[in-house]
C-alpha cells in the first residue's frame, strides 16, 4: 500500500470550517497528496488527467479517477490507500448531448456518452505468472466495465458516488465547477487552492519522514556542488554538479542559485562572497538551503557577518515554537543579526515547506497573492531565509530547515554554518 500523505481528519475539521462538504483536487500534486500516488503522466504538461475527491463525511467514499490504461502501474508502486478507483478510456459515440430514443429530450439533464471497455493487453497462456502480472489481471478484471467516458465523466460519477451531488465542493481550478455544471451536475463550487495549501501546512508523520530525508539529501547535494567552487568557475558548473547529486541520492534538483541576479561578473571571483541556495525534491518533498562561500582567504568584515548570521538563526531557533507568526519570527532573526555587528541586514524569510517551495496558503487578490501572517503549528515543516546581496561586494546566505515541535523545534539540516571556503 502506497505511503497516505492526507489526514483525512484534518481535512475534515478545515472543510467544516468552510463550509465545504468535499473537496476536488485536479491539480497534479493535490491528487498526489490526496492518493499517495504519482501518476504516469503527471510530469507530461498535460492536465486534468488525474482527479482525487475527498469528501468531508468519512462515511462517503473518497475516489481518485485516473485513466484505465494506468490501473496496473497503480498495483505496481504500491496503490493507495483511496477504496474508490474510477477509470475511463474514450467515447463509444460523441454525438451523446442530452439525447433520449426519440430525440432531443428538453431540458433533460446532459446523458454520459458510453465508454469503450478497457481490454487491457494480451495474456500468454500456460505459463507463470508473477504476483505483479496477476494483481494487474485481478484489477482490470475487478474494475472493467465500469469505465466512463473521459476524465471529467469519470469525475462526475466519483463525485455522486461519494454522495456530493448536491453539495458545496471545494476546487483548486475553477474550470472543473464550469465542466461539471455543463455535465448536469446541480453542485455548488468555490475556490479551494488555498484550502488544500491549509490542509497541507501541517504535515503528518509520513510527511515528515520525506521531508527530513529530503533535506538531508539537499544539503548533501549542495555541499558537494560547493566542492565545485574555484576562481574562474561558471555557475552552470556548480548547478550541473549539484543537479547530477541529487539525482545519485534519489531526489531531484530545482535550481542552484547564487542570488537573483547571478555571479557580478557571470564568473565566481577569489575573495568575493557567493551565496549559494538550493532546491530540489525527493519524492516530491522539498529540501531548501542556504549557505554563503568564498574562494580564498575571507576578510574579516566577511566572517563577522557570518557570525551575526549565525547569531540570527540562534534566536531562530530559541524562538520557534506554536503560536509564534512569521512576522515576529522574522523581525527577531533581523534584530538579533543587527545587534550581532551586521547593521546592514534587513531580510529574514520564514515560509513553510513541502510538496511546494512556499506551501503556505495564498488566495490571489487583485493585488497579488495574500499570504497574511501564518501562526506556527505544531507539525509544521519551515525554513527561514536569511538572504543578502550588497552590490559591489557580494552576497551571503543561511537557510535551513525547522521541525515544529510542541514546546520548540527540531532541525532538519545539519546547521553547520561555518562560511564554506574553498
Amino acid at each position: 500500500m502506497s505511503t497516505r500523505l492526507y489526514d483525512p481528519a484534518r481535512g475534515a475539521a478545515i472543510m467544516e470550517r468552510h463550509g465545504l462538504d468535499g473537496l476536488i483536487a485536479a491539480q497534479n500534486l493535490n491528487v498526489y497528496y490526496a492518493s499517495g500516488y504519482w501518476g504516469a503522466l503527471m510530469g507530461s504538461g498535460r492536465e486534468h488527467l488525474y482527479y482525487a475527491v475527498l469528501p468531508r463525511l468519512d462515511r462517503e467514499p473518497p475516489a481518485l479517477v485516473m485513466g484505465s490504461f494506468e490501473w496496473r502501474r497503480l498495483m505496481t508502486e504500491g496503490g493507495t490507500w483511496i477504496p474508490n478507483l474510477v477509470g475511463y478510456t474514450a467515447p463509444v459515440d460523441a454525438d451523446h448531448a442530452s439525447e433520449g430514443p426519440e430525440g432531443p429530450e428538453v431540458g433533460a439533464r446532459p446523458r454520459a456518452p458510453g465508454a469503450h471497455p478497457y481490454q487491457g493487453w494480451p495474456v500468454r497462456g500456460g505459463v507463470r505468472l508473477t504476483a505483479n502480472e496477476r494483481e494487474w489481471l485481478a484489477v482490470q478484471d475487478r474494475l472493467r466495465g465500469t469505465e466512463s467516458a473521459s476524465p471529467v465523466w469519470a469525475l462526475l460519477k466519483a463525485v455522486r458516488e461519494a454522495g456530493l451531488e448536491y453539495g458545496t465542493i471545494g476546487v483548486d481550478d475553477p474550470r472543473i465547477g464550469h465542466w461539471l455544471t455543463e455535465a448536469g451536475l446541480p453542485a455548488k463550487f468555490v475556490p479551494a487552492e488555498h484550502i488544500f495549501c491549509e490542509i497541507r501546512r501541517v504535515k503528518t508523520p509520513a510527511e515528515i519522514e520525506l521531508l527530513r530525508e529530503a533535506a538531508q539529501i539537499n544539503e548533501a547535494a549542495c555541499l558537494a556542488a560547493s566542492g565545485a567552487l574555484r576562481d574562474g568557475a561558471t555557475w552552470s558548473e556548480l548547478e550541473d554538479l549539484y543537479m547530477a547529486e541529487m539525482a545519485r541520492r534519489g531526489g531531484r534538483g530545482v535550481y542552484l542559485s547564487g542570488g537573483s541576479g547571478g555571479l557580478p561578473d557571470r564568473r565566481v571571483r577569489r575573495g568575493e562572497p557567493v551565496m549559494i541556495d538550493a532546491l530540489g525534491h525527493y519524492r516530491r518533498y522539498h529540501g531548501d538551503f542556504g549557505r554563503s562561500m568564498v574562494v580564498g582567504e575571507p576578510d574579516e568584515e566577511l566572517l563577522a557577518r557570518n557570525r551575526a548570521m549565525q547569531e540570527g538563526w540562534r534566536e531562530v531557533l530559541e524562538s520557534v515554537r506554536p503560536g509564534l507568526r512569521y512576522r515576529e519570527l522574522a523581525l527577531r532573526a533581523v534584530n538579533a543579526i543587527q545587534r550581532a555587528g551586521f547593521p546592514e541586514f534587513c531580510l529574514a524569510v520564514p515560509h513553510s515547506v513541502g510538496l511546494q517551495h512556499t506551501d503556505d496558503p495564498a488566495p490571489m487578490t487583485r493585488d497579488g497573492f495574500d499570504y497574511g501572517d501564518p501562526v506556527l503549528e505544531e507539525n509544521m515543516v519551515i525554513n527561514v531565509d536569511l538572504p543578502y546581496i550588497e552590490i559591489g561586494w557580494g552576497s551571503v546566505h543561511l537557510e535551513d530547515t525547522l521541525l515544529v515541535t510542541a514546546d520548540g523545534c527540531e532541525p532538519l539540516t545539519s546547521m553547520k554554518m561555518d562560511l564554506i571556503v574553498r
